[in-house]
Formats: C-alpha cells, sequence, structure tokens
C-alpha cells in the first residue's frame, strides 16, 4: 500500500559528507538544510533529486536508492555510481547527473530531494528466510535492507550475495561482511566476474565468475526463502528465469529496476508491450507544447512518442513507479500496458511512462 508522501515536492537537504566506497561509487550522506526533524523511510526505497546542472536547459530528475538503514535517522545516504561511456560505446555521452555529483557536489552544497517512496521495500513484519541477489550499484536497496536487518535484531536467516567485477568496483563489501561478522543468521557471498591481481580470494572475495542458477543452488537451503533481486536487466532476467525453472513461486520473487522496467520472462520491454496486433492510429496533441504527433503501436508508450516529438515531459522511472510523469487528459481515452501500474484515482490523470492512447487525444503537456 502505498504510503503518504513525508513532504511536499522537494526539500532542500545540505551533503554532511561524502565518501568513496570503491573507485566508481560515491556516497553522499544528506541533512535537511533547515534541520528539522528527517521522517522515516522503508529499506528498499528511494529519492527523487533534482539538479541545476550548467550547461542543461532544464533541471535534471533522477532518482537514487536509499542505501542507509531507516535506524540512522539523522540522515538519507545516496550511494551513486559514476556512469562513464560503455567501453564497447565509447561514443556514447557518459551520465550526467552521476558525473556531476561525484565531480562538483560536496560537502556543503545543497540538493533537492522529493520524499521517499517505491514499494519494493523489506517489510518489517515479514517472517521467513530471505535472500538478497544484488550486481553491481544494485547492491544499494538491498544493502539498505540487509542492515536494517541487523538493525532490528531480527532472527530471519539471510543471504546476501553480490556479484562485482572486481575490488576496485566492489562497494559495501566490507560493510556486508562486518554484518556477517556480528550476526549469526546473517551469510554473504561475494563473486566477481573479472578479479584482478590485488583481489583476495576468501577475503575480498569467495568465488570467480557471474552470479547464477548454480550458485544458488549451492548456498541455498532450498526454494522456500524469500527473494530479492537488484541489478543490470541481464543479471535479473537469468536469476528470475533460473528460479522459475528451480521451482520458485513467482510471487516469492521481488525485484527492482535501475532504468526503464522489463518483463524478466521475456526479451522485450515493457514499451515493446504495446499491443502490435492493431492497425490503430491516434493523433496525440501535446496542448501546451504546440505540437501533435500520431500514435500506433510502433510508437511505444506516450511518453516514447512526446519524447520522438522533440516534446520533454518530465519523467524519471519509466515504470509507473515514481509519478513524475503524470500530466493531465483534456479530451480522449487511454489505456495501461503495463501490469500492475497503480493508476491515479482521478481519470483525467495518466501515467504517459506506462500508457498508450484509445482514441484520439489532447493532453496539457
Amino acid at each position: 500500500m502505498a504510503q503518504e508522501p513525508a513532504w511536499k515536492g522537494f526539500r532542500p537537504f545540505i551533503v554532511d559528507r561524502k565518501v568513496a566506497e570503491s573507485d566508481i561509487v560515491t556516497s553522499f550522506y544528506l541533512k535537511p538544510e533547515d534541520g528539522d526533524h528527517l521522517p522515516p523511510f522503508r529499506p528498499g526505497q528511494f529519492v527523487n533529486i533534482k539538479l541545476d546542472v550548467p550547461g542543461q536547459n532544464t533541471p535534471i530528475l533522477r532518482s537514487y536508492t536509499l542505501s542507509n538503514s531507516p535506524a540512522n535517522n539523522d540522515h538519507y545516504r545516496l550511494s551513486i555510481k559514476r556512469e562513464s561511456p560503455p567501453t564497447k560505446a565509447p561514443h556514447v555521452p557518459p551520465g550526467t547527473s552521476s558525473n556531476y555529483l561525484h565531480d562538483y557536489v560536496n560537502m556543503g552544497s545543497s540538493i533537492l530531494l522529493a520524499p521517499p517512496s517505491g514499494d519494493f521495500v523489506l517489510r518489517p513484519e515479514a517472517k521467513g528466510a530471505v535472500v538478497f541477489l544484488a550486481g553491481g550499484i544494485g547492491c544499494t536497496p538491498l544493502i539498505s535492507m540487509l542492515t536494517s536487518i541487523a538493525d532490528t535484531n531480527s532472527t530471519r536467516d539471510v543471504w546476501f550475495i553480490h556479484g562485482s567485477r572486481n575490488s576496485r568496483e566492489h562497494a559495501f563489501g566490507k560493510h556486508a561482511r562486518l554484518l556477517a561478522n556480528k550476526n549469526k543468521n546473517i551469510n554473504v557471498h561475494i563473486r566477481y566476474s573479472k578479479p584482478g591481481s590485488g583481489c583476495r580470494l576468501g577475503s575480498d572475495f569467495d568465488s570467480s565468475g557471474h552470479v547464477d542458477i548454480n550458485l544458488l543452488q549451492t548456498l541455498l537451503p532450498g526454494t522456500e526463502p524469500q527473494f530479492f533481486l537488484c541489478g543490470s536487466i541481464p543479471f535479473m532476467r537469468s536469476l528470475y528465469q533460473g528460479l522459475i525453472s528451480w521451482g520458485v513461486d513467482p510471487f516469492q520473487i521481488n525485484y527492482e529496476f535501475f532504468g526503464p522496467a522489463t518483463n524478466l520472462l521475456e526479451e522485450n520491454t515493457l514499451s515493446e508491450r504495446v499491443p502490435t496486433n492493431t492497425a490503430d492510429s491516434f493523433e496525440v496533441i501535446f496542448q501546451r507544447s504546440g505540437k501533435k504527433a500520431n500514435w500506433s503501436s510502433a510508437s511505444g508508450s506516450i511518453l516514447e512518442l512526446a519524447e520522438a516529438t522533440n516534446v520533454n515531459p518530465d519523467f524519471i522511472c519509466r515504470s509507473g513507479m515514481c509519478q513524475t510523469c503524470l500530466s493531465r487528459v483534456i479530451t480522449g481515452t487511454y489505456t495501461y500496458f503495463k501490469e500492475g501500474v497503480i493508476a491515479p484515482e482521478n481519470t483525467n490523470d495518466i501515467l504517459i511512462c506506462s500508457s498508450h492512447p484509445t482514441s484520439d487525444i489532447v493532453l496539457d503537456i
């Protein structure tokens, strides 16, 4: 069930500390600028931030997971990976927000935060064993959950399994080991895909290769635990399909995407799941922008059509969770193609990242 937001809009926070967790991951410890009470959050939730980056025409909106435990109630911590151009595509620009944060945001800097949100959370009332499967920077919500279990003295049996490239890129390894050493119910396994000469087997990492279903079947007692997955799409797709093949009930598997949501049993993304067996074509008018375009099934979501038309509405998650893309329908009808979208109560409001028109439509965009 969705929580009421802790505050409305964006609130200024001050960077109290900036800590390098690895060569590519930096944590920002944030406190409210006004010194007022810091509302609690649920382990696994994220916040939306707004950045004024020089050279950008409009503020940049991004979402980042809170990586600390709710027990640390005097600050929020964002642990952010520096996004460099892909090795196989060096012409692709580096991540604007992550590089700006790493290079120019320091102690004393101000950042605007929206309140914590998201339903990929560890529920305090849940019982039984739990397995956290993290790929790279996908560890951030799971580290929050793992630390929360330790902070609340939970007796749940826990496996924290983290795949990283090597010790230079690996974040929170020592922290996870420390929790395991202090709590008999917590088990940690670190696997490096490309360990370097300085990586110490048995200390920095426990095995080499990719985290896969064979590793899980070796480490875990069976298929009964609750599973939490977070990482790249290939990482999660491989593990999700492996868990299903192993006999794990899909209702035991929880996951979150960093980027557009995807069907983990299929190769295509949600926007590609817009029905393709229709010849319907509808006119979409973006009234405030003074632009219009024809939508067909090949156009994807209304958000994708807007982007193709050089209309730039606000969005962050592309999965219907953050509701940043909420827009008003002036006339026309629409439907959601993503299962599980929590639709706004007012049918005149639409989440354009997860919907397509079913008639000609006019939007207040």
